[in-house]
């Protein structure tokens, strides 16, 4: 009885093993084909974003990695820097009240050919609670603050948050040899954001936090031509939490536990008022006839 009970503890730690190797071989051979796969977009839009938007009303995660992933180049390039990255330096929400600006620096490190590249591109997948108004943003590129922007998704300024969808924006800056060279210099963006209308909570506040930016270099975009595709290289597609510490942006929301008070207060002013109306249009109807006595 013991020994068939040993066996069968044998069995089950052999069974064990084994399918922790094949994890463990399966994981490698997906880790080698991410390292080998090719990282390159090739883009017919003036936006990355632009034909995402075209088929999809709302923004997720998994459907824009997904459609990156049909969006790579047929013809495969060679990858002959497996150093190029862009290293997201300081990341940071400032300002007061429902204004704020989202301050992100990066830094690119040196490319072996930098001429095909001139365009760093940004995609900022917004959380739910805020949003970025497009025409603040055009007078913003107008000033040359940006080479190119735009705003897709939900941008719908008036909707409160728990009736809005996400939205991206999408900033292109124009970079030179000397953004490559410069190792202390750092590309600079300030995004304004403006907070929506919160759901009633429990503390008082809505936690809304920021993930890292999808960053791209691209060349330029041709204009006025059918066909004309550029190339973007990707340096990194953002998640939902930031390495260089979390973006927290606490917007100020109604305490839920405050609407009975303020539903009677406000009732109350309201009767308050509508009586003041009615008084004063009594008073101000015996003073009208007081001027004016009737002849007889």
């Amino acid at each position: 009885m013991g020994s068939k009970r040993r066996r069968s503890v044998i069995a089950v730690i052999f069974i064990c093993c084994a399918i922790s190797c094949l994890n463990f071989i399966s994981s490698d051979q997906v880790g080698t084909n991410h390292r080998d796969h090719n990282p390159w977009l090739c883009i017919s839009d003036r936006y990355i974003m632009q034909s995402y938007f075209t088929t999809r009303t709302s923004l997720g995660d998994s459907e824009f990695r997904d459609y990156l992933l049909l969006q790579e180049c047929s013809d495969k390039i060679p990858f002959k820097d497996p150093n190029i990255v862009s290293l997201l330096q300081h990341r940071n929400i400032t300002g007061e009240g429902s204004h704020r600006h989202l301050l992100t620096s990066i830094k690119l490190l040196p490319l072996h050919s930098q001429s095909q590249f001139n365009e760093l591109v940004i995609v900022e997948r917004l959380p739910l609670g805020v949003f970025a108004d497009p025409f603040e943003l055009q007078n913003l590129q107008q000033r040359r603050a940006f080479r190119d922007v735009s705003v897709f998704g939900d941008t719908n300024l008036e909707l409160p948050s728990f009736r809005s969808n996400r939205s991206v924006v999408e900033i292109h800056v124009e970079i030179s040899s000397r953004d490559y060279e410069n190792e202390n210099g750092e590309i600079s963006v300030k995004l304004p954001l403006h907070a929506r209308y919160q759901p009633l909570g429990d503390s008082g506040y809505s936690r809304v936090e920021f993930g890292e930016p999808d960053l791209f270099l691209c060349s330029s975009h041709v204009p006025n031509q059918q066909h004309e595709q550029r190339r973007c290289l990707v340096l990194s597609i953002g998640g939902s939490k930031t390495e260089t510490g979390s973006v927290v942006w606490e917007i100020p929301a109604g305490i839920r536990s405050h609407t009975e008070y303020v539903s009677v207060l406000t009732f109350v002013a309201a009767v308050l008022s509508a009586f003041s109306i009615l008084v004063a249009s009594l008073l101000s109807s015996k003073v009208e006839s007081c001027k004016h006595p009737k002849q007889s």
